[in-house]
């Protein structure tokens, strides 16, 4: 029963957010609203990327470790700003990924 009333509540705050944001905007939205809003996809795809570049995962916590995630990330950045494809960034990242752990075993 629990499950359910936090899947619901989860539901209904995701939606009322929503609802409240299509009404204030209902009409033109500002130019400087909509250049700010085009920084929000790179500003959350950082902080999703960067932490997990950086850091490990020990026992005591996460530390500042530079290991083939790094490297990786920066191989398929390139690849992905030279080319555009997905799958080539996906491809060329991971194959960096696993020659790495690879070589350090």
């Amino acid at each position: 029963m629990t499950t359910w009333l936090t899947l619901f509540g989860m539901a209904l705050v995701t939606y009322a957010t929503r609802v409240t944001t299509m009404l204030a905007l209902r009409g033109e939205v500002a130019s400087w609203l909509r250049r700010w809003l085009g920084f929000v996809p790179v500003a959350v795809f950082t902080a999703l990327v960067v932490k997990p570049l950086l850091t490990h995962e020990g026992a005591a916590g996460p530390t500042l470790a530079i290991g083939p995630a790094l490297p990786a990330g920066i191989v398929g950045a390139l690849i992905a700003w030279c080319t555009g494809n997905v799958l080539a960034t996906i491809v060329a990242g991971m194959a960096v990924f696993w020659a790495l752990r690879w070589l350090r075993m």
